[in-house]
């Protein structure tokens, strides 16, 4: 027998609940049913093929139940609800939907087994959980997008399939503008209403670079605005206060890839800030009166 099932929070759930009756099941898992079939042709076996989770589920709270009992609210103040530690956890770049089940299945009905980490296993798959939290909670501080042509966008690169989460978050702060998120070849669209598409859609980024809002900023402004943020930041820096070791913690290596302007803050850590002083501004200003 096969079990082959969805990868996300209702897919696992529900591979769960058949694999707790059926433990010597093989367990199959794809994002579709066309990468299901692949799958299956692969294998070519002849096995009984029970598909989970490639149609809607009406009730996941009742899942969670079956699958993990009745449990307290939260384990502790700092960790996630179970539906959201599966989700998580799926989204990391190393993670096995397959081992997953298997390790929900261990908990025998107690969801505390998942954050206790008693086990080689357990204690993996939490630090999972951790690692994704960690990473769009860090691209939420570091990520800084731009408008271009009237769209809040933003370009990201991360080992985790985390764009809609940060994409979410994004369209939240700032519900007067649409916003877009590009991950690859991959885009997320946030109050999409505004540019005529779903209030949060998925879509190609080709498409969506060539979206236009229909109150756009003049982009030469935007970049003269950062363009002298920047020149009065670099103006107040003072040497002789600089904390080199509190930069890096605020401002660590590791966030330097999620955005250009990152990239340029993360520059300005390790080599500093060139000279720049407001007489400048006074000397500019007099020659243009001159």
């Amino acid at each position: 027998m096969i079990i082959a099932f969805k990868t996300d929070v209702d897919g696992v759930l529900l591979a769960c609940s058949a694999f707790k009756e059926h433990h010597d099941a093989e367990l199959v898992f794809a994002k579709d049913m066309r990468e299901l079939e692949q799958k299956l042709s692969f294998t070519g076996t002849e096995d009984r093929v029970v598909r989970l989770g490639f149609t809607p589920v009406r009730d996941t709270g009742k899942l969670v139940l079956e699958v993990l009992g009745k449990r307290p609210a939260r384990m502790s103040r700092t960790d996630t609800r179970p539906v959201q530690y599966i989700d998580l956890v799926l989204r990391h770049s190393k993670a096995d939907p397959a081992e997953l089940v298997q390790l929900i299945v261990s908990c025998n009905g107690s969801a505390e087994h998942l954050y206790t980490a008693k086990t080689k296993v357990a204690r993996r798959y939490y630090n999972y959980m951790r690692d994704v939290t960690r990473a769009w909670q860090r691209m939420c501080m570091f990520a800084r997008p731009g408008f271009v042509n009237g769209i809040l966008t933003v370009e990201i690169d991360s080992v985790h399939d985390i764009a809609d989460i940060f994409c979410r978050w994004l369209a939240k702060k700032n519900p007067d503008v649409p916003v877009a998120v590009i991950s690859g070849n991959d885009a997320w669209v946030g109050n999409g209403e505004l540019v005529g598409l779903d209030h949060f859609t998925k879509m190609a980024a080709a498409f969506v670079k060539s979206l236009h809002a229909p109150t756009s900023p003049n982009d030469d402004e935007l970049a003269d605005i950062d363009e002298l943020w920047d020149v009065f930041y670099n103006s107040q820096m003072i040497e002789s206060r600089r904390n080199r070791n509190l930069a890096k913690k605020m401002q660590p290596k590791s966030s330097a890839g999620m955005s250009k302007m990152a990239k340029a803050d993360r520059y300005k850590v390790e080599r500093g800030i060139s000279n720049c002083t407001l007489e400048m501004f006074f000397d500019d200003r007099c020659e243009v009166d001159a």
